[in-house]
């Protein structure tokens, strides 16, 4: 009993102390007020999302990403792709790498703090959960495939690895896909050598001009005349979205519309497209 009473004495004394102390009772309220607020599972999600805009993309990317690590001796996940490259070029591909990365994927340039990146994404992330299905048919029997390398990763002496080291190693995949896309159909189709497209390609030829993000489309499946012996049949920077139906063109479903006709090589990615 004498417990019971120590601790009903001990709330009475919190009681009266708040009684008395008249400033903090609206704090109590208020308090309370958040309390019932936060707890209301979408508010929660509104909150979040505020402290992770701009990380959705990097946190999308990251699930396909190849490092760098490593690249100064060539031995990085990035190089093993362009090795693969190379070697589907001079025929010389083991059924191992074949299996590995298969005939057709994209390859994504990206980087943190990437307006462009963060814009994509939302059209590779629609294509993907939408992939072969609601509209978005794919004309072959493939499957999404996306490997990302992003160009800002720094060793521990700050020294950008993509251009110190990978660009170099690889400088003659970008310098001849910067002249072999100048035939593509969507080259001539986003103004020829007018455009800031035509810009964008040619300064892929240099790695302080290599931009993020910037995506390749590599298909070793089909026979395409315009398809260089690296694989790489179709280059794109900014995911500029193909709206259907007075739809925006800034959409998901706009952006993931333009991916899904350079994996076809339809709409502006063919010969027959008019605007």
């Amino acid at each position: 009993m004498k417990v019971l009473r120590a601790i009903g004495g001990f709330f009475v004394k919190i009681g009266r102390w708040i009684r008395d102390t008249a400033w903090v009772q609206p704090l109590l309220i208020v308090g309370g007020i958040f309390a019932i607020v936060f707890s209301i599972q979408p508010t929660v999600n509104w909150i979040e999302s505020m402290f992770d805009s701009g990380s959705k993309d990097v946190a999308y990317y990251n699930n396909f990403r190849l490092s760098l690590e490593g690249c100064e001796d060539e031995d990085s996940e990035a190089d093993e792709l362009f090795k693969y490259l190379q070697a589907r070029a001079d025929e010389s591909a083991t059924e191992e790498q074949i299996n590995r990365y298969g005939d057709k994927f994209f390859i994504a340039f990206v980087q943190e703090d990437c307006v462009g990146c963060e814009s994509a994404y939302y059209g590779f992330e629609y294509l993907q959960d939408n992939w072969d299905r609601n509209g978005y048919t794919i004309n072959d029997d493939s499957s999404f495939k996306l490997y990302t390398i992003f160009i800002d990763t720094e060793n521990d002496d700050d020294v950008n690895l993509f251009q110190r080291y990978f660009y170099g190693n690889y400088g003659e995949v970008f310098e001849t896909t910067s002249g072999t896309i100048q035939e593509s159909y969507y080259y001539i189709n986003n103004g020829g050598t007018s455009s800031t497209y035509a810009t964008e390609v040619s300064n892929m030829e240099s790695e302080e001009t290599f931009v993020s993000p910037t995506t390749f489309l590599i298909d070793f499946s089909d026979d395409l005349s315009y398809r260089n012996e690296y694989g790489v049949s179709e280059v794109f920077f900014a995911v500029d979205g193909t709206a259907i139906g007075g739809g925006s063109a800034t959409s998901p479903q706009a952006k993931a519309r333009t991916l899904c006709d350079a994996w076809n090589h339809e709409g502006k990615f063919a010969k027959d497209w008019q605007e």
